[in-house]
């Protein structure tokens, strides 16, 4: 399938017949170096720590090469942007601004023998590594601003990853990673999300069109009947990676490399453009309902007799008004959506559809000193403000 250029172009039949031939040669190949036994992850890799196996230098051993895909041209994926196979779509022009951090799972492993590999010893963290730089290019060419968390094979703490979006002020984080499991006939898309359901609403969003984007894009034939997945169900505490994220965040387990056909097909820059094509496309349809945020309106904002030392003022935004288009003067916020919570308990507030102000007495009950306020509300299509948490000091 490999020539000078790149993988040759194939129909999807071809294509198709071609990866299941790699596929059964990859199992094969598997077994001969036993290669067969070393996945023990029950369902999802990006929270595992392994002990590590013995390594050696011994470059003839598939579970300790390196660059392990096949090699892409220079600006592969620049030069299909926007081609038929990968069009841009006229929504995706509302992605223009959006600060989106994307963190490749795991590198800096190739020295653990067999650590996150496919059969044949095809690393998780280069394919990862791939999808996120391809994706980097198609949102950079509809004027988003993207980070990635690491741009080489290294490895950073997960707690640092999701720093990377922090300091950067990011508005969205997604974590690209591949799963893993002892079923090699396994393969389906699972999209995690952060604690329960009530925690972060904004992050359901997220995980939601992440998902219908893979789904459209790589249509992959097995399905979960829930492929959105709390990351509670693998640790009480949840991923590390989400855990310490304060923007809104969700990771992608994308399919599983543990499958031999699949991770042949992972090795495959145009499968690989094609998955991030999915996210993007996701993306582009989050980015289109708009994205709501609230933000506290400084004191200053309102004279003395407009406020007392236990009033809140919040400024809301439902992500739509500011595109000036008909209609645009009407309230877009579901007013029975909203809810504020200071350290968990509500309270109560009045909201105005004109002004999109949320005031907010503080009870008496709250004692004075540092908070935590929560403000969740969501727009017109059911999508939940991405700043919903706030740090406040009450007289």
């Amino acid at each position: 399938m490999e020539n000078q250029t790149g993988p040759t172009e194939l129909n999807a039949t071809d294509a198709n017949r071609s990866w299941r031939l790699l596929g059964m040669s990859a199992l094969l190949i598997a077994c001969i170096v036993g290669a067969c036994s070393h996945v023990t992850e029950p369902i999802t890799t990006s929270d595992q720590s392994p002990t590590d196996a013995a390594s050696t230098d011994d470059a003839s051993d598939p579970m300790l090469s390196v660059n392990t895909l096949l090699p892409a041209p220079e600006d592969f994926a620049l030069t299909r942007i926007g081609s038929h196979d990968f069009p841009i779509p006229p929504h995706a022009k509302y992605l223009e601004g959006v600060r989106i951090c994307i963190d490749p799972g795991h590198g800096g492993d190739a020295h653990k023998h067999g650590y996150k590999r496919g059969p044949t010893g095809v690393r998780e963290a280069e394919m990862n590594l791939r999808v996120a730089q391809y994706l980097r290019d198609l949102l950079v060419h509809v004027g988003a601003e993207v980070k990635l968390t690491r741009e080489g094979d290294n490895d950073l703490s997960l707690a640092d990853r999701a720093k990377v979006a922090d300091d950067w002020d990011a508005d969205l984080f997604i974590s690209c990673h591949h799963n893993a499991t002892n079923n090699t006939e396994a393969n389906r898309t699972t999209v995690w999300y952060h604690g329960t359901v009530d925690d972060r609403p904004d992050n359901l969003d997220l995980a939601r069109h992440l998902c219908e984007g893979l789904f459209d894009s790589l249509q992959i034939p097995q399905l979960t009947g829930i492929p959105l997945k709390s990351d509670q169900l693998m640790y009480e505490s949840g991923f590390g990676v989400l855990r310490a994220a304060n923007k809104t965040a969700a990771l992608c387990e994308t399919s599983f490399y543990t499958n031999p056909e699949e991770e042949q097909r992972l090795r495959d820059p145009e499968y690989n453009l094609r998955e991030a094509y999915g996210m993007f496309m996701g993306l582009a349809r989050y980015a289109a309902g708009g994205l709501p945020t609230a933000s506290i309106k400084p004191a200053d904002d309102e004279s003395p007799s407009q406020r007392t030392p236990r009033t809140l003022v919040f400024q809301l935004d439902d992500g739509l008004r500011s595109r000036n288009a008909w209609g645009s003067d009407r309230s877009m916020i579901l007013k029975d959506s909203i809810a504020v919570r200071i350290d968990g308990e509500r309270v109560p507030h009045e909201f105005s559809a004109d002004t999109y102000e949320l005031n907010i007495t503080i009870p008496d009950r709250i004692e004075s000193g540092e908070h935590n306020a929560t403000v969740q509300f969501e727009n017109m299509f059911k999508h939940a403000n991405t700043t919903p948490n706030f740090a406040i000091t009450v007289d």
